[in-house]
């Protein structure tokens, strides 16, 4: 008996180092391999995770993540990696995509990851954060790096799913998923999800108010996901819409009045093919269109209101050839094409109308890409890839990409890669040109950004993984915002140069069937503009989260993050947080407990350039989520 105990404890041993070994990633190169064997440092974050940890928004997911701070303006939540988080970006440097589509909208660049993204983490089998420059395969945008959020599949989920949950801040959230597969190889997925928050009664000093705020903060989010497949094509879908009160006085606006809210509206189609392995040859085609709209109105002195407008159509082509025709060669063949017939940006008074900005342009861009993925032999393996993309009004750019992985034995793989990436001024950037506030610079030119960085990662046993990542980032030619010393005004310009050089450091352990499951990881960060720290940059980061399986139903999740102090318009010193949640299961029925920082902390971001009148933004304090979940 105990000699079949310990084989049986051998072979679970075993089965465990397997599932470790062949964790697959897609983001690096735009089709599934060896996270090992990817040529980039890549951080996962899987469903089990981030809904044993009561995750709501794909930004919570992202937090959990080496090198990732995030920023919250009290409008938006802005993603922060190795150093670059400079208040007012809202993430144009950072690429983001859903099963490989790209969502950054063309007007601004974003992809902003609170309730303005389409997905909610219960329709994410996986978050691949891919890390440095990924311009050769990607284009512009992916500068410091590639999120690509893997959606589940109808096999994934089967049967209905209803989820309700009620919290702090009049929280109230409704969610709805059915998934279904057949043995004809038809798959199908729906999500539904409804939230709103009246949100926290406020104290903001700074804006000359000695009452708290109370109804400013509200927001409301809704959401449809739908995702069909049938044998070799692919239908998918997403439409979102937020809309949010501002209380924090943004542009000049009047503080203390109800009124000043933004509306974000996001929608996209994709139709696309893509075949098995023909001998050495694989195919796919994809057709997406995507639809963004923003509206923000302003509330300014005797009940003037202005109104600023924003929207785009976009259309895309992705086209993709995977060949093995060569001994120890996967050669990656592809063309993109972005064309925008339509951008708008519209400012004016709406009483009496008067008008100062309308703005209406359009634009296209074109990729060629390759890449040559080589096993130089058992253990080495080098991959070499170029993109040449062609921006309209721009010059051509060339992005280059090597990576050398050595693998000294199974779990273990040291990587060595460098490249080049760019990104092309948006339409906001160029054209959004009012005269009273800001000009307009349709000459500006794109950013450029070159990494060298080395990788190493290695199974500690069948569960435990650590991971190291050195890496050093130089971008030319910024794009900033500045002020005018002419007129006052504010511009964007080609500016300076900006480095960031760190480590990122990470344990964690992935766990097993009834196992403890956790990640701990710290970097240290250094990023400088022009010899000075750079805004909203960390000295230091240190986080991790665990999930502990309880009594029989019940388990316990964790999160922590600290960061070090941050300069702004005032410094903002180290701070910490804390949250957890109990969930208990039950046959069909699962119930939550979750509480965000539970030290009740009084934290602050940096404010940004639009709160004008703030030099810090509180952030949320202590509050309570309960969540009932019930699978059919």
């Amino acid at each position: 008996m105990f000699g079949i105990a310990l084989s049986a404890l051998s072979a679970r041993g075993e089965d465990d180092l397997e599932a470790l070994l062949q964790r697959e990633v897609v983001g690096p190169s735009r089709y599934a391999q060896s996270l090992l064997d990817a040529p980039a440092s890549v951080a996962v974050l899987g469903q089990r995770e981030s809904l044993a940890l009561g995750h709501g928004t794909v930004a919570e997911m992202l937090a959990r993540l080496p090198g990732v701070h995030l920023s919250h303006s009290r409008q938006y939540v802005e993603v922060g990696l190795r150093g670059f988080n400079r208040p007012g970006d809202y993430n144009s440097r950072l690429l983001v995509t859903i099963d490989g589509v790209r969502i950054n909208d063309p007007v601004y660049d974003q992809a902003l990851p609170e309730f303005e993204f389409p997905l909610v983490p219960e329709w994410v089998k996986r978050l691949e954060l891919v890390y440095g420059p990924s311009s050769s395969v990607y284009g512009a945008n992916a500068l410091l790096g590639v999120v690509n959020l893997v959606t589940l599949d109808g096999a994934d989920a089967p049967g209905l799913l209803l989820k309700g949950g009620v919290g702090s801040f009049g929280t109230r959230r409704l969610l709805m998923q059915y998934g279904h597969s057949d043995e004809q190889g038809g798959d199908l997925f729906i999500g539904l999800q409804s939230l709103t928050r009246r949100g926290e009664s406020l104290v903001l000093p700074e804006l000359g108010l000695n009452r708290s705020l109370r109804g400013l903060d509200g927001v409301a989010h809704h959401s449809v996901f739908v995702k069909a497949k049938r044998g070799e094509w692919r239908l998918a879908g997403t439409l979102t819409q937020r809309d949010k009160d501002v209380a924090t006085a943004p542009y000049g606006s009047v503080p203390g009045e109800a009124g000043t809210r933004y509306r974000d509206r996001y929608g996209h189609v994709e139709l696309g093919y893509e075949e098995g392995w023909s001998q050495a040859l694989r195919r796919s085609l994809r057709l997406s269109a995507s639809r963004y709209q923003f509206r923000g109105e302003y509330v300014f002195e005797n009940e003037q209101i202005n109104r600023d407008d924003a929207g785009s159509m976009s259309y895309s082509l992705d086209a993709r050839l995977q060949w093995r025709g060569w001994l120890n060669h996967e050669l990656l063949l592809g063309m993109d094409a972005r064309l925008v017939p339509w951008a708008s940006q519209r400012n004016a008074d709406l009483s009496p109308p008067l008008s100062y900005l309308d703005s209406r342009e359009s634009g296209r861009r074109l990729g060629v890409f390759a890449q040559d993925q080589w096993r130089l032999s058992p253990h080495w393996q080098l991959t070499s890839g170029v993109r040449i993309d062609r921006v309209r009004d721009q010059e051509s750019q060339w992005s280059p990409r090597l990576a050398l992985v050595w693998r000294p034995k199974a779990g273990e793989a040291l990587k060595l890669m460098m490249g080049r990436a760019f990104r092309a001024p948006n339409f906001s950037e160029r054209f959004y040109g009012d005269d009273y506030s800001q000009v307009a610079n349709p000459g500006l030119g794109a950013e450029r950004m070159r990494s060298l960085e080395l990788g190493w990662e290695r199974a500690l046993d069948e569960r435990t993984v650590l991971s190291l990542m050195v890496y050093s980032t130089r971008l030319s030619q910024a794009i900033e915002l500045q002020q005018l010393e002419e007129s006052g005004l504010l511009q964007y310009r080609n500016l300076g140069t900006i480095t960031s050089q760190g480590v990122d450091l990470a344990i964690s352990q992935l766990g097993g069937p009834g196992g403890v499951q956790w990640r701990v990881d710290g970097s240290y960060i250094r990023a400088r503009h022009a010899g000075e720290r750079v805004s909203n940059s960390p000295p230091w980061l240190f986080k991790g989260h665990a999930v502990w399986p309880l009594a029989s139903a019940w388990s316990l999740g964790f999160e922590w993050q600290a960061q070090g102090k941050r300069q702004g318009k005032v410094p903002v010193p180290w701070q910490w947080t804390a949250n957890g949640r109990l969930q208990y299961k039950q046959g069909s029925h699962e119930w939550g407990l979750r509480a965000l920082n539970l030290g009740d902390r009084l934290l602050h971001d940096p404010a940004g350039p639009d709160n004008q009148a703030l030099l810090r933004v509180p952030q949320p304090r202590r509050s309570l989520q309960v969540d009932w979940t019930w699978k059919l």
